[in-house]
């Protein structure tokens, strides 16, 4: 029997929840040319909608061709330009061979090669024996349009975690390559998505930037509980136990609908109940999401600072004027300079974000939870 309710991987089928609205944009603005940069939380579900809509859209239309990259396991420039050769060649050919000597032909700079992975799941390696020479970037952020262009396909490259790219030490010079190269290409468009939220706003929203207005950027936004509870509630009789509306609601309640952790508290409800769900069950398994989590909010609670905890423990009581002298006698918030720069750092570092009145709220509604137990 397959268990219901899945987190850890890309939610797909049945698991795929929703995005409706943001699956239309992704296919309206992609389809038509234009590049996306998307961004959420960590979790939201991003690679899982943009790996959903890409499939809809190769579905529709066969010219549409998808590479995907993940910029997350890039480590030096050497790396990334591997891993987009990779990624060219897995998207736009249908064997190995036939792949190197597309590489081949369009990049004879280069003598590639193919190696095969141990991993299953990324089987093969392009190791283009590439040196950092500007010819030879451009040649191989060129690859996609000119295939594209000869083989008359509508070319999507998807990088996952891009903001990552921004932590090498020659991303400027990689940055103003690549967008130099891509607001020339007229065959492949880019969706670029990550969770670093602060780090892509600077690289998309930035005038001084070269990725400023490379295209649309979109936030991603949680699903609607109306979704989630029809989906939980099915997913329970589908197994054979039963969940009222009351606890499907309080998971979501409980968690903020963050995706995510939905699937993770709605799993180990599921995973307790034998016949019905119980009061007694749905509180054990809460401790059991914070408890589980616990590993990961401790270690980032011990690269804080003591004065950025402190900030944290006011946002968790619900102070509204960080700056208010009142607050900053009653958690010890330090002054002014320190104010300022806790406040960009828990936010930058995704801790806190600014709510629709200007409040702060925790962006992690579990480390909230966790948080108001063992620090607060």
């Amino acid at each position: 029997m397959n268990r219901p309710f899945v987190y850890g991987y890309l939610a797909e089928k049945e698991n795929f929840i929703d995005r409706i609205d943001e699956r239309r944009q992704l296919k309206t603005f992609l389809g038509n040319g234009i590049n996306v940069m998307l961004t959420s939380p960590r979790r939201w579900g991003k690679s899982s909608l943009v790996k959903a809509t890409m499939e809809e859209m190769s579905g529709d239309d066969k010219k549409v061709r998808v590479c995907f990259i993940d910029a997350y396991k890039v480590h030096s420039e050497q790396d990334f330009y591997n891993a987009f050769a990779t990624a060219i060649v897995e998207g736009l050919s249908s064997t190995l061979e036939k792949g190197i000597e597309l590489v081949k032909k369009y990049i004879q700079a280069l003598t590639p090669s193919i190696s095969l992975k141990s991993d299953p799941l990324n089987a093969i390696e392009v190791d283009l024996n590439y040196k950092p020479l500007h010819k030879s970037a451009e040649d191989i952020l060129n690859l996609p349009e000119l295939i594209a262009r000869q083989k008359e396909w509508h070319v999507i490259v998807c990088i996952d975690e891009f903001q990552q790219l921004a932590r090498l030490p020659e991303w400027k010079r990689i940055e103003s390559t690549m967008r130099s190269v891509w607001q020339e290409h007229q065959h492949v468009n880019y969706c670029l998505y990550g969770s670093q939220r602060h780090m892509m706003m600077d690289i998309f929203n930035n005038a001084s930037n070269p990725f400023y207005r490379f295209g649309q950027v979109i936030y991603l936004k949680k699903i609607k509980k109306e979704y989630w509870l029809p989906y939980i509630q099915e997913s329970f009789s589908k197994t054979n136990k039963h969940i009222s509306e009351e606890y499907a609601s309080r998971i979501c309640d409980t968690v903020d609908c963050h995706p995510w952790y939905v699937q993770q508290l709605a799993f180990f409800v599921w995973s307790d109940t034998n016949d019905e769900v119980t009061e007694e069950i749905f509180c054990r398994q809460v401790q059991t999401l914070i408890d589980t989590n616990a590993p990961q909010y401790e270690s980032d609670i011990n690269a804080l600072a003591a004065s950025q905890i402190a900030m944290l423990k006011a946002v968790c009581n619900g102070e509204q004027q960080l700056s208010a002298k009142s607050v900053i006698n009653k958690y010890g918030l330090g002054g002014a300079q320190t104010i300022a720069r806790n406040k960009k750092v828990l936010e930058t570092k995704d801790f806190v974000e600014r709510s629709e009145n200007q409040a702060y709220t925790f962006v992690d509604p579990v480390f909230r939870l966790w948080f108001r137990q063992k620090i607060n």
